[in-house]
């Protein structure tokens, strides 16, 4: 998909931004995800997942006062992004499962002087349910989110300036490792 007038942010202020014409950019890209269903058992079932997006973005053509961004892959896109998983269940009632995701380094700038690091995330839960009667039934969860406590960015900003003397703020950091905990009650009509 070809784009044109594409508007792309450049950071003025302490939360202040323009929109710049970033002229004609090109988007290609693939998705793809497949799963399965395994029954090991009776009782024991095994769900590996995995989706995976490729993203080729690029401008095309983008001129800015002297500057030519032309040919330089989109800011603030990954070009890889792999989320993959299992999840194993028995009997109905317990599941576990754990997930992992990636995503490979992000251009900062449209000069593509400055990425992000890429990185590997990883996650697990427990969960458990049981029907305690024909209409109601109990779920109890428990998880971790990034499980291997790793340092990465969630989300970052697109050419952004120093303000205050303060150096830029391009990342905004992913949570530390952290635990959770559910409860379920569902009655049905």
């Amino acid at each position: 998909m070809n784009v044109k007038d594409l508007l792309v942010a450049e950071r003025i202020g302490d939360d202040q931004f323009v929109g710049r014409n970033a002229g004609q950019t090109r988007h290609r890209g693939l998705e793809a995800a497949l799963n399965y269903r395994w029954d090991i058992s009776r009782d024991w079932t095994l769900t590996p997942f995995i989706n995976y997006t490729y993203n080729d973005h690029q401008f095309v053509e983008f001129l800015d006062e002297d500057q030519d961004f032309s040919g330089n892959p989109l800011t603030g896109v990954p070009r890889h992004r792999l989320n993959n998983g299992v999840q194993l269940q028995y009997s109905n009632h317990f599941f576990w499962n754990t997930t992992h995701q990636y995503v490979s380094d992000i251009p900062l700038t449209d000069a593509n002087t400055l990425s992000s690091e890429p990185f590997h995330v990883f996650g697990t839960k427990w969960r458990y349910e049981t029907n305690l009667t024909r209409a109601l039934t109990l779920g109890v969860s428990l998880g971790i989110n990034n499980l291997f406590n790793v340092r990465y960015a969630q989300s970052v900003l697109i050419n952004t300036q120093a303000f205050g003397g303060a150096e830029p703020r391009y990342y905004y950091p992913g949570n530390d490792r952290n635990y959770y905990a559910g409860f379920r009650l569902e009655y049905r009509l």
